[in-house]
């Protein structure tokens, strides 16, 4: 068996069209997605399909999911509601729950609730919506039909939409939620996957057989080899111990039709593809779902195919940092010092702080970039750290960085896709506790802090280059919402698909 990323849209084999009227069917499940301001025009539509007490029910019920039962199949309402000014107060709103995000997790809720152990056909009405919660609604129902395993019993998909300006916006909306749907079961599949599977020779090959064959793609992999030409001895020690040594992979991606210059982003995702913990192993509890540790490269890939199938016009860089944090004889070991690639020597204080290695070399090469390919900003992304959880919980994300408009620019963009961060300061004092007496500085050290720490520690590889770095779960211990089972989530997906669509050119 090899990994192979074979993930694909249930919404490009949907039918698609416009109606007047609201039209049931006895062989279909119907969901009708409206908002709280249209309500009055649904109840004219679905009045004669209802009995008297359900009129009533409808008419009491103006938030959530609404099911019923009627002469013509089940109908499923799903009633989102319109911005609210005064929440805006509240954290400045950037936790305030956009149109997407409403439409998305209810919409998905929605298919994950339906009884999936027979074959279904759907009928989809989205009635009288703005584009955001068009979008939304769709992205929803295509992140709930994924699975790993086993497929969705819903056999047919037709959308209909009333009140929309023209078929040409139902089918941009569509296609819209399709490709980012897609990259968010991307990054879901990878995570999902076992790690026999995805060794980082593996993975990386299986990166580059998903992407595109274009002129504006270039993918390079450096295998461990490469790396030792290149001084990437960070990278390298994390993988010394495994079967498949340490690899890097490198997305160039240039569309053609830019309208003026413009400096690439450049992305970095930590692609740990199992973490035993090393040497300081960890205990079979925390080992269990170390699978996921490739989690920040995962956001990435399916990040790399969204701006290559839509054709973004935005410059990027992507890395991968790919390793097994493996035990053998090969190891690498407490208190061992290694030198980096920027020339900093580092000690190890613990095997098991092994991302921010993996990473701080891919920081290093992307920083190092001139001319044209120097990056405007270096976002990296990685399940770094247990300690930011710990402070946020597992559905949003921490968020550091030394430049503050590009930190409350990700943030809102986080706000928007319903993919929230928060930002954590960056603490010198935390940085002097990395200070060691044998080398520049140590990987780790004890206390609280942690997520500070790691985040201080990778901020000795950006250099002067605007920085953001995205410390995340990854993963969902349960199914919720839009996701059908437990296992990868996507994090950081949307969020960063919102942040680079702010700098496309018009």
């Amino acid at each position: 068996m090899s990994l192979k990323i074979d993930v694909s849209s249930f919404l490009k084999n949907a039918s698609f069209s416009l109606k007047k009227t609201l039209s049931l069917n006895s062989k279909s499940t119907t969901l009708i997605c409206c908002s709280g301001q249209h309500k009055k025009s649904l109840e004219k539509e679905i009045k004669p399909y209802l009995a008297s007490y359900q009129v009533s029910e409808f008419k009491s019920h103006n938030e959530g999911n609404l099911s019923l039962q009627t002469s013509k199949g089940k109908v499923i309402i799903i009633f989102y509601k319109e911005k609210d000014p005064e929440s805006l107060s509240n954290h400045e709103g950037l936790l305030e729950q956009s149109i997407y995000a409403q439409t998305r997790d209810s919409l998905g809720e929605a298919i994950c609730q339906l009884d999936h152990s027979q074959t279904l056909q759907l009928q989809l009405y989205l009635f009288e919506p703005d584009y955001e919660a068009t979008v939304g609604a769709l992205t929803g129902l295509e992140m709930a039909m994924y699975r790993y395993h086993k497929p969705s019993a819903i056999s047919s998909l037709k959308i209909y939409g009333i009140g929309l300006p023209s078929k040409d916006a139902l089918d941009e909306a569509i296609q819209s939620a399709s490709q980012i749907g897609k990259a968010i079961n991307i990054a879901r599949f990878l995570v999902d996957s076992p790690p026999n599977l995805k060794k980082p020779a593996d993975y990386a090959h299986a990166i580059k057989q998903l992407l595109p064959k274009r002129k504006d793609v270039v993918i390079d992999i450096w295998d461990s080899k490469k790396l030792k030409e290149e001084k990437m001895n960070l990278l390298l020690s994390v993988g010394q111990g495994a079967d498949q040594e340490a690899h890097l992979v490198h997305i160039k991606y240039r569309p053609s039709k830019l309208k003026a210059p413009m400096q690439p982003i450049a992305f970095v995702g930590k692609g740990i593809t199992f973490d035993s913990g090393g040497l300081d192993i960890k205990p079979s509890s925390g080992m269990r779902l170390m699978k996921k540790d490739m989690g920040g490269s995962a956001t990435l890939v399916g990040l790399a195919s969204w701006v290559i199938e839509s054709k973004l016009q935005v410059p990027c860089d992507f890395y991968f940092s790919l390793a097994e944090n493996a035990i053998s004889a090969k190891s690498f070991r407490p208190s061992d010092i290694i030198e980096a690639r920027n020339g900093l020597k580092v000690e190890i204080d613990n095997t098991d702080a092994e991302g921010r290695l993996a990473m701080a070399d891919a920081l290093s090469l992307a920083t190092e970039k001139k001319g044209d390919d120097k990056p405007m900003y270096i976002i990296d992304i990685a399940t770094l750290t247990g300690a930011v959880k710990v402070g946020l919980g597992s559905d949003i994300g921490g968020l550091f960085s030394t430049d503050d408009d590009l930190a409350f620019l990700i943030q809102d963009c986080s706000q928007m896709a319903g993919d929230l961060l928060w930002r954590l300061p960056l603490m010198p004092s935390q940085r002097t506790k990395l200070d060691s007496p044998f080398a520049d500085l140590a990987n780790s050290a004890s206390g609280f802090g942690g997520a500070i720490r790691a985040a201080m520690f990778l901020k000795e590889f950006v250099g002067d280059t605007p920085w953001a770095h995205l410390d995340i779960y990854g993963w969902n211990d349960s199914s919720q919402k839009a996701y059908a089972h437990a296992g990868g989530s996507g994090q950081g997906v949307q969020c960063l698909a919102q942040f680079l669509s702010q700098f496309e050119q018009d």
